[in-house]
């Protein structure tokens, strides 16, 4: 199942508008999808983009330019979801996901 979100800049002002949820998120570097995570136990979607911003992740998160989310019940399984779909298509990860 594709992702259906709006982007939103990946600046530390539209980051305080993310969910203090559980679920996914996707980040872009332009029109690339770099990267897909999930958030689980006390994190929240907020939480972990703020992370990624500030590289605590490493510098290839850090360079996004926009993301999105999804809330979800099943955060490990829409995470799969989203993996297989890409590599199906792409025959390979997200490059900061092959990075991890």
């Amino acid at each position: 199942m594709a992702i259906h979100s709006p982007r939103y800049s990946f600046t530390s002002a539209t980051l305080g508008s993310a969910p203090k949820q559980q679920g996914v998120f996707w980040l872009w570097d332009g029109d690339e999808l770099i990267f897909v995570g999930r958030v689980t136990g006390n994190g929240s979607i907020q939480s972990c983009l703020i992370e990624h911003r500030a590289g605590d992740h490493g510098p290839c998160t850090q360079g996004a330019t926009h993301f999105g989310w999804e809330l979800t019940r099943f955060p490990a399984a829409r995470e799969a979801e989203l993996l297989a779909d890409f590599t199906a298509k792409y025959k390979r990860l997200p490059k900061c996901q092959a990075t991890r």
